[in-house]
C-alpha cells in the first residue's frame, strides 16, 4: 500500500514538472465518462488554428469535433456557431460531465468551446498550452466568459424523410472514379444526376457546368434537404464540384479524395469555394401531358436502330412517329423533313408540353418537348435521352423550330 501511495506521489509531481497539471491525477482516475476519457487522451497536444487532429494539433472546436467523432462516431459541424445549434440546451447549474461549454470573448460572438469534466473542470485546447484541464467557476475567465452549455448525444438531423437524401445515403461508400457515373464508381456530377434520375425522374445534364446551367437558384438562407450545391476551382476553374444538402449543415457527394461522403457545408475548403444552390423540383417530366408520358417511358430503355420504328429500337424519326401514335392516335408522316411540314408554328418561348422540336445538326432532329427547356429525343449516342437546351452547349444553338400538332 505504501509502495503504491508513493508512486502516486511521484506521478503527480511528474505532471507537475511536465506542466499537465494536478488534474492529471484526479482525471485519469475518477471517470467512466467515455468522452472524457478520450479527450484526456490528448493532455498536451498543441493549439493550432483549424486543426483538427492530433497530429496537426487542435483548436477547440476541432478537438470537439474529433473527440465526439471518435467516440459517438458521428460527426459534428466544423464550427463554433454550429456546434451551439447541436443537441439540448443545459441550464447552468445543471451542467454534467460530458457537456459542451461555449464562451465568448467579451461578450461578443461565440469564440470557444470546452467539454465539461465534473468537479468544476474543463478540457479543452488554449493557445498558450494546448489541450489541458483548467477550472471553471472557480476562474474568473472562463466563469465570466461563459455563453451557454449543450448536452450533445445525437448526430445532427440528416432529412432522411427526404426522398432525395434517403436516396443518396444508399450509396456511401462507393468508390470515386473519374467520368463515373453508376454505383461501381461515381465523380461528383455523375453521382447527382444519378439519384436525381432513379429517385425522381428528374433528368439533370451530366457535368456540374451544365448542371449549374439548370434548375432555380436558391439562397442559401433558404436551402432546403435536396438541394444541390455547387462549388468552383476545386481540381480546375469553374464551376467543378457538387453534392446533395441533406440537412443538419452537411451534404453528401463523391470526393475526389475519398469516395462518397458526407461533409460538413461549414468546412473551411468549401466556405472558400462555395458557388451557390440550385433546386432542381421543377425539372420533373410533365406527366399530366401524354405525349410526354409516353416518350419518358422509353428514356434509357430503347437504343438508337437505323430505320428503327418500334420499341426494339428507333431512329430519330422513327420515334416521334411512333409516341405521337400511341399516346393520342395522330399518324405522323415517317422522316423529320416530312414531320416538320405539320402542324402550326410555335415561337420558343411559348412552347408547351408535348409540342415537336427540331434541332438542326448535319440531319434533322425531331423531339418533344418535356417543359422547363428539356426535350425527349432520339440520339445515336445515348438512344432515347433528356436533353435540356439551355445547359446544352451542342443541341441548345441548334434549336431550328417548333409545331404544334394536334388532332
Amino acid at each position: 500500500m505504501m509502495k503504491f501511495f508513493k508512486k502516486s506521489i511521484v506521478f503527480i509531481i511528474i505532471s507537475l514538472s511536465l506542466g499537465i497539471g494536478i488534474y492529471t491525477f484526479e482525471t485519469y482516475f475518477s471517470t467512466s465518462n467515455p468522452l472524457i476519457q478520450e479527450a484526456e487522451k490528448h493532455i498536451g497536444v498543441a493549439h493550432r488554428e483549424g486543426g483538427e487532429f492530433p497530429e496537426q494539433g487542435f483548436d477547440s472546436s476541432g478537438f470537439i469535433q474529433y473527440v465526439f467523432n471518435e467516440v459517438l462516431g458521428f460527426m459534428l459541424p466544423r464550427t463554433l456557431e454550429q456546434q451551439m445549434e447541436q443537441g439540448k440546451e443545459v441550464e447552468r447549474a445543471e451542467i454534467e460531465k460530458g457537456d459542451v461549454l461555449f464562451f465568448s470573448k467579451d461578450g461578443g460572438s461565440v469564440s470557444h468551446s470546452a467539454i465539461y469534466m465534473g468537479n468544476d473542470r474543463l478540457i479543452h485546447p488554449t493557445v498558450p498550452n494546448g489541450v489541458e484541464v483548467t477550472r471553471f467557476e472557480d476562474n474568473g475567465y472562463w466563469s465570466g466568459n461563459f455563453i451557454e452549455a449543450r448536452r450533445i448525444s445525437e448526430p445532427p438531423d440528416i432529412a432522411e424523410d427526404n426522398n432525395i437524401v434517403a436516396g443518396a445515403q444508399q450509396y456511401l461508400g462507393v468508390p470515386y472514379e473519374f467520368g463515373g457515373e453508376t454505383p461501381n464508381g461515381f465523380d461528383c456530377s455523375g453521382f447527382v444526376q444519378y439519384v436525381f434520375e432513379k429517385v425522381s425522374d428528374i433528368y439533370l445534364p451530366r457535368t456540374t457546368d451544365q448542371q449549374w446551367k439548370t434548375g432555380e437558384e436558391i439562397g442559401v438562407e433558404d436551402i432546403q434537404p435536396g438541394d444541390v450545391l455547387f462549388y468552383s476551382d476545386t481540381y480546375r476553374e469553374g464551376i467543378s464540384h457538387n453534392g446533395i444538402y441533406i440537412g443538419g449543415g452537411q451534404f453528401i457527394h463523391a470526393s475526389r479524395t475519398q469516395e462518397v461522403t458526407i461533409s460538413y457545408v461549414s468546412e473551411e475548403y468549401w466556405q472558400e469555394k462555395f458557388t451557390g444552390v440550385k433546386r432542381f423540383n421543377q425539372l420533373k417530366i410533365n406527366s399530366d401531358e401524354s405525349i410526354v408520358t409516353e416518350a419518358a417511358r422509353y428514356i434509357g430503355e430503347v437504343p438508337y436502330q437505323s430505320g428503327g420504328t418500334t420499341r426494339e429500337g428507333f431512329d430519330t424519326a422513327g420515334f416521334i412517329k411512333y409516341i405521337f401514335q400511341e399516346a393520342e392516335g395522330i399518324q405522323l408522316p415517317r422522316t423529320a423533313e416530312q414531320q416538320w411540314k405539320e402542324g402550326a408554328r410555335v415561337d420558343r418561348e411559348d412552347l408547351q408540353p408535348g409540342d415537336l422540336v427540331f434541332l438542326k445538326a448535319t440531319y434533322l432532329n425531331p423531339a418533344i418537348y418535356a417543359g422547363s427547356h428539356q426535350v425527349v429525343h432520339m440520339t445515336p449516342e445515348d438512344g432515347v435521352t433528356v436533353t435540356n437546351l439551355e445547359a446544352s452547349n451542342y443541341w441548345g444553338p441548334k434549336f431550328f423550330g417548333a409545331k404544334r400538332v394536334q388532332k
